[in-house]
């Protein structure tokens, strides 16, 4: 994973973001409090880091917004934040929708299991995939 894209991503922690909504729906701003990046797995020229957010919106019933995103470097180019239409939700609305999602789907209940026996083992330095059924 290079390093310099890695930091130059990390390196908006801190800093404003701005949101503009279609048509005239308005604008908001917040900051951008923390970020966990991962390289994605791509197939081409293309390479893509997947980050999730924790943005502060001041003055919403709800201060904590998680968003799923991504940047991509095109080849000689610069690193492009590409996640214009990402999906930015308050802790509670992303609770909600994981657990609405888990109930109704099985692959999904045992992907979020997957992730919390990852968790519990981490300690031992191991991964233990799980086989997810379809």
């Amino acid at each position: 994973m290079p390093v310099e894209i890695i930091d130059k991503i990390l390196s908006k922690i801190g800093k404003k973001v701005n949101f503009t909504y279609p048509g005239d729906e308005g604008k908001k701003q917040g900051i951008l409090i923390d970020r966990a990046v991962f390289e994605s797995n791509y197939v081409g020229e293309v390479p893509y880091w997947d980050v999730v957010d924790l943005i502060e919106f001041k003055g919403e019933p709800e201060l904590e917004f998680i968003r799923i995103t991504y940047y991509r470097k095109k080849p000689g180019k610069y690193l492009n934040f590409s996640g214009q239409r990402s999906i930015t939700e308050p802790i509670s609305v992303w609770r909600k929708m994981l657990v609405s999602a888990a109930r109704e789907k099985k692959w999904f209940r045992a992907l979020l299991q997957d992730v919390m026996s990852n968790l519990q083992h981490s300690s031992n330095g191991k991964h233990q995939p799980s086989t997810t059924p379809k």
